[in-house]
């Protein structure tokens, strides 16, 4: 019966009443997350700067985050993609990216010339002289 009290919230824990948060002990207001373990983009990219500076080590970073290091590792390795990606000479796109591009500037050249041609058509069909009808007799 005491556990079955303690669990609906009488305020009297396993230590007894002296196991009370203060109201300078309570945690700040806790966010929801998605899934047990997922973080926020925001704690994600100052984790990754922090470890790209030196100012922490991947062991310090995960155990603040409660996350595993090769967690960590994986963050500091997209971060590092993305930005050899956005530093690329040129344009910055992958070649899947430029591929896709050449390929809807040809695809809007084709249609474009078919479309010039139904117009061309069009037009010829519409000067054309009509038959002269037969009567029937």
């Amino acid at each position: 019966m005491t556990e079955q009290r303690t669990k609906e919230g009488d305020g009297v824990g396993a230590a007894g009443a002296g196991a009370e948060r203060s109201a300078a002990e309570a945690p700040a207001a806790v966010e929801k997350r998605g899934r047990p373990g997922r973080r926020r983009v925001e704690d994600r990219v100052e984790a990754v700067l922090e470890l790209l500076s030196g100012k922490a080590s991947v062991d310090q970073i995960a155990r603040r985050l409660g996350v595993q290091a090769e967690t960590v590792e994986r963050w500091r390795e997209v971060a590092l993609e993305g930005l050899a990606t956005s530093l690329r000479q040129g344009s910055g796109k992958t070649g899947r990216e430029l591929a896709l591009e050449r390929e809807l500037r040809d695809l809007e050249q084709s249609f474009t010339r078919v479309a010039m041609q139904k117009e061309l058509l069009e037009r010829a069909l519409g000067e054309r002289p009509s038959r002269p009808r037969r009567f029937e007799r």
